[in-house]
């Protein structure tokens, strides 16, 4: 901002006297940079006509002093900058995905805790998978009341701070554990591994998962603070700026929580097929002696869906957010509504895996959906549905009499 100083002369004229009254004062020229010097403004920005202009749009302010790019707010703040009606509907959504994640885990929890299954290495990890993600789930309607601009200072901190970083920490265990089923099943299908006798390796794996994600998450602690947004509002938001080595962490351990679990997921199952195939042309070499591996391999894909479906779920839901925010997009500025709401979908996205874990891992297999079927939640929903049934037929079969008895008094009269 130029600064100029200025005299202002009064005269006034009183029964033929004059009198001259000088009043200094200083005026403010709402001028960024003078003479066109580039020194005036920051981050890159150019000075032309007294005025910076920023290097990108992220960049506002004056002198392009201030950073604000929308990929880099975190989830609860994110939603906070869309309107008020988009809040409502994020808090109708967030509620609902609680719901069903709850359902989902604790279902699962219960036929994960069965004999079968837990004495075996993918029992462990799935126990561990359920628990972490009803945790999440907890923390998740958590945000709520950051959506609604709910602000004490202890909540500040844990709506920053606390929250998000458990959050991430035990999403990302979870990720890295459907890696270690992955693995599991490689080793069971491929290399004739004992299916009874990893489960000590299993607890390690996934206390290892869960330290390597609590160190890979450390910058939403570090990296993060409260600021304010171009409309004033005080937010919580990555700093990348100021902490530029925790930008660099950041950017490396993100790479790494979506390359390897996205191509383990795939090595892995195209080796169980590969095996699985391999093996039934074996067998079936007599009677079908021409059969080819590629149309066995296809056709175990629907035979072993429980092999695919795991996989699909967790590419489709990991990549799309990888992609916007690494490569596609480098700066979302404020004004981008648009921006702001697909980075929110991507966000929404991450948390699907983990919410249908019956879905992605009982339905599809046929003991585990046998195991569930012999839990008490499972008599629970049966009875209420048998009985919702029994009532609807019940309503039928005393509709239909009353109609036969209609029809009879009917033909009586005639």
């Amino acid at each position: 901002m130029a600064q100029h100083e200025f005299v202002l002369f009064f005269c006034v004229y009183f029964y033929k006297n004059r009198f001259i009254f000088l009043f200094p004062f200083l005026f403010f020229q709402t001028m960024s940079c003078l003479n066109n010097s580039n020194d005036s403004c920051l981050n890159g920005g150019q000075c032309v006509a007294n005025n910076c202009i920023c290097s990108t749009a992220c960049y506002i302010g004056d002198r392009c002093e201030t950073y604000y790019n929308t990929i880099d707010i975190p989830f609860s703040s994110a939603m906070l900058q869309d309107t008020f009606v988009a809040r409502i509907v994020y808090i109708i959504i967030i509620t609902l995905l609680v719901v069903i994640g709850l359902v989902n885990n604790i279902a699962g929890l219960m036929t994960f805790t069965r004999e079968n299954i837990r004495i075996t290495a993918c029992g462990v990890y799935l126990i561990v998978f359920s628990a972490c993600t009803i945790i999440v789930m907890m923390l998740l309607q958590l945000t709520i009341l950051t959506i609604a601009e709910y602000d004490t200072p202890s909540f500040r901190l844990w709506s920053c701070y606390g929250n998000p970083y458990i959050s991430l920490v035990l999403g990302f265990t979870g990720i890295w554990i459907s890696v270690g089923i992955a693995i599991e099943r490689v080793l069971i299908e491929c290399f004739d591994m004992n299916l009874y006798g990893t489960r000590r390796h299993a607890i390690l794996v996934s206390i290892g998962f869960f330290i390597y994600s609590a160190i890979s998450n450390l910058p939403a602690i570090f990296a993060r603070k409260y600021d304010l947004d171009p409309s004033g509002k005080l937010i919580c938001m990555y700093d990348y700026n100021a902490y530029p080595t925790w930008e660099h962490a950041d950017t490396v351990f993100s790479y790494i929580s979506v390359i390897i679990p996205c191509t383990a997921h795939l090595i892995c199952s195209a080796c169980i097929f590969t095996t699985i195939a391999r093996r039934k042309i074996l067998i079936h070499r007599n009677n079908y002696p021409k059969q080819r591996l590629y149309q066995v391999w296809l056709r175990q894909l629907y035979v072993h869906r429980d092999f695919l479906i795991p996989p699909i779920f967790l590419i489709t839901c990991l990549l799309p957010n990888s992609i916007h925010g690494h490569l596609l997009v480098n700066c979302a500025p404020y004004s981008s509504l648009e921006q702001l709401r697909l980075h929110i979908a991507f966000l929404f996205l991450l948390y699907i895996p983990s919410i249908f874990i019956f879905v992605v891992y009982i339905y599809p297999n046929d003991s585990y959906r046998k195991e569930f079927r012999q839990t008490w939640f499972y008599r629970i929903l049966c009875c209420c549905f048998y009985r919702k049934q029994k009532l609807q037929k019940r309503y039928q079969t005393s509709l239909n009499k009353s109609c036969i008895l209609s029809e009879l008094v009917d033909d009586s009269h005639l």
